[in-house]
């Protein structure tokens, strides 16, 4: 089993100030548009091998009972929260994993509508609430709508003035790597190789607190979302 690392989410406090702070940084910034159950919006960035970071911000409205809620990841204030791996294949990958035995929630729809009015759906399935993760580290997602309505891969969309391309990795930081490594190994379905693992689409890097104030928020959590890299274009 191979999946693709799909878009990192960052939740931010004020989705117009961030969207103008990556703007400035060099990056294409895309308006996203309102999630179903009204609490979230996002605008995105998206890149050539077809990742994206997500920009998540609230927009002060309740949310909408009964449907799903991407508001929890704006609980902890700014910053790396969450990451989808990209499936199409999602009931099948949830079977897999609750026979695993990995505690895994029942597959959901998502949508959220663009500016311009189209509805844009998804499934996806949280693995269980984690410490400060709440099942968003990782989530399985699996498009309804063709992707590329989700993720647009025009030139102008994936073009960045500051020449990145995509994602290259993610850094998680663990209190052990054998354990983080037990963990995605049960996720993935597949052998991996120690503190670096490699996806279809970009990879996950495994490493211990590099000093003791990381250290001090591992050890309130299993693992802790650290730092993405990106990968840019060379002369």
């Amino acid at each position: 089993m191979t999946y693709a690392l799909d878009h990192l989410v960052i939740a931010v406090n004020d989705l117009d100030r961030a969207s103008a702070d990556y703007r400035a940084l060099g990056f294409t910034v895309l308006t996203g548009g309102i999630h179903a159950n009204g609490a979230t919006h996002n605008a995105l960035i998206v890149f050539e091998d077809g990742t994206y970071i997500e920009l998540l911000a609230l927009t002060g409205q309740p949310p909408i009972p009964g449907l799903i809620d991407f508001s929890i990841l704006n609980q902890g204030g700014e910053g790396l929260v969450g990451y989808a791996l990209g499936t199409d294949r999602l009931d099948a990958d949830a079977a897999r994993l609750r026979a695993a035995g990995v505690a895994i929630g029942e597959v959901v729809a998502g949508e959220r509508r663009r500016p311009d009015g189209t509805l844009l759906q998804w499934q996806l399935t949280r693995i269980e609430p984690d410490g400060h993760t709440h099942g968003f580290a990782p989530f399985l997602i699996q498009d309804v709508t063709p992707r590329g309505l989700r993720v647009p891969q025009d030139a102008a969309s994936v073009t960045h003035a500051n020449r990145a391309v995509g994602i290259e990795r993610l850094e998680i930081l663990v209190r052990s790597v054998d354990d983080g490594l037990a963990r995605l190994r049960l996720i993935l379905g597949a052998p991996l190789t120690p503190e670096l693992i490699r996806l279809a689409v970009g990879s996950i890097a495994l490493m211990m607190p590099p000093s003791e104030t990381d250290g001090e928020q591992v050890a309130l959590t299993p693992d802790v979302l650290y730092r993405m890299v990106l990968a840019y274009k060379r002369d």
